[in-house]
């Protein structure tokens, strides 16, 4: 399988944010979904968030039991309050934002399908985006909706990046080289207390998969809310769609169980890109910063949750995806935005 292949190289449930706390989407075009732990099929759920709250005590992120990349365990010295989208971002909405950023000042390197074939619905997550495409449309969501952008060209945060990856205006690197220039499109000006919408880091993503009541978490070889590690093939098939109930393609979001925080398909359908430059995972800074946003630099980004066409041992919630260039794309890899207050 050429996903993993590529891979192998290298408490209670909390409230659904309300449009009036964190900001809906877009008003004039909010469509509620019907979403419910058990059957959730939802039919343009216009990207609602789900509040996570602050961790003031800290965190333990990796697992010995995954081993590999996961190691070692280390303790995230504490989490800020964020919201976090309550599904995969659907192709379209994906679609939605990308027809208002192209007439206002956007470009997209990829086109962005619907699942795993361009076939699906519009309620499956987009793929075949890469990294740099899922941050061009944070931003171009946030304007759209009248929040701050978080990704910029320029130190003084004027200028938002609009055209990663694709006419090479603005000026930016088009080409298939990771480039970690200042400004440039792999390596923009972030602001971190911006509004707007952005790629969780890995802390955050771990976080939010992970939490149960705010002081337990699931233990890092577990599917996200599953109630049994991954080699209970029961436990895990309620609540991630993988190689063995797929059916060999992604499926509309919200179809399976969510986790402790009312969040869909964090484990399985489709893997997630966050913000993290990849690295080996240390007991000392960076990783256990308070709001850990990993290395500073180096060639690969990291993807988080396991996909549709991958086996169980991928959907345990410290196992990290960490070779992944960010001009790369595969038919089951999307994102999950994530915004500020």
């Amino acid at each position: 399988m050429r996903r993993w292949a590529y891979i192998v190289s290298t408490t209670l449930l909390l409230s659904i944010i309300s449009c009036q706390s964190w900001g809906r989407f877009w008003e004039e075009e909010k469509k509620e979904g019907t979403a419910t732990a058990s059957n959730a099929t939802t039919t343009a759920d216009i990207l609602t968030m789900i509040s996570v709250p602050a961790n003031t005590t800290g965190f333990l992120m990796g697992s010995t039991a995954v081993g590999g990349s996961s190691i070692p365990e280390h303790t995230v010295a504490s989490i800020t309050a964020f919201a976090m989208a309550k599904y995969e971002v659907q192709y379209g909405d994906w679609l939605t934002v990308k027809t208002w950023g192209e007439s206002n000042g956007y470009a997209f390197a990829n086109p962005g399908v619907q699942g795993d074939n361009g076939s699906q619905t519009d309620q499956h997550p987009v793929t075949t985006i890469s990294w740099r495409d899922a941050i061009v449309w944070c931003n171009a969501a946030s304007e759209k909706q009248g929040l701050t952008p978080v990704y910029y060209l320029d130190s003084g945060f004027a200028t938002p990046m609009r055209n990663l990856g694709s006419t090479g205006v603005n000026p930016l690197n088009a080409t298939n080289s990771a480039d970690n220039t200042p400004g440039q499109e792999d390596n923009p000006f972030v602001n971190w207390f911006a509004n707007g919408y952005r790629l969780p880091t890995e802390a955050e993503w771990e976080y939010a998969a992970r939490y149960i009541d705010g002081s337990t978490f699931q233990p890092g070889d577990y599917a996200s809310g599953a109630t049994g590690d991954y080699n209970d093939t029961a436990a895990t098939g309620l609540v991630a769609w993988y190689t063995a109930n797929s059916g060999s393609k992604t499926n509309a979001v919200g179809g399976k169980t969510a986790n402790a925080l009312g969040i869909f398909d964090m484990s399985g359908n489709v893997w997630e890109w966050v913000w993290d430059w990849n690295g080996t995972y240390t007991t000392t800074t960076p990783y256990t910063d308070a709001d850990s946003k990993g290395p500073t630099s180096d060639t690969n980004r990291v993807s988080r949750g396991g996909g549709w066409n991958n086996i169980a041992t991928t959907l345990r919630v410290a196992f990290r995806s960490n070779s992944n260039l960010p001009w790369i794309t595969f038919n089951d890899i999307g994102f999950r935005p994530v915004r500020r207050p």
